[in-house]
């Protein structure tokens, strides 16, 4: 026997155990499609819940939560800086334990708005 007719007696037979299992894997479906009452929501014809519903819904949890901590941070700030004028706001955030870079956005925001005052170096209340 050749070395090509070696090889075509091979795939042949890896042809005729992929029918083999196509079969079977062709019955298993017809019997999964045959279960009616044991169907689950997604197969028995209505829509599957999105997955994106409840990482929407922890998403605005979260920004809820944020919201309320930004009025929290900004009593928080215009209370230290009533306590210790001309704070910079590296001593801001070690003061209340916050990230600087977070402490000086909001600074900036409060200064803004009329809530605080920025002087030469450092803020204070108003």
């Amino acid at each position: 026997m050749s070395r090509i007719q070696q090889v075509i007696d091979t795939l042949e037979a890896e042809r005729a155990d992929l029918q083999e299992r196509l079969a079977w894997l062709e019955k298993q479906i017809k019997e999964f499609h045959g279960h009616d009452g044991d169907a689950t929501p997604a197969t028995s014809g209505a829509p599957a819940r999105p997955v994106r519903r409840s990482t929407a819904r922890r998403a605005s949890t979260r920004r809820a939560t944020a919201r309320t901590r930004q009025v929290d941070i900004k009593a928080r700030i215009v209370e230290f800086l009533s306590k210790h004028p001309g704070s910079t706001a590296s001593d801001v955030a070690k003061g209340l334990d916050l990230n600087r870079g977070s402490v000086s956005t909001r600074l900036s925001q409060l200064s803004k708005s009329g809530d605080i005052e920025k002087s030469a170096r450092g803020y204070s209340a108003k």
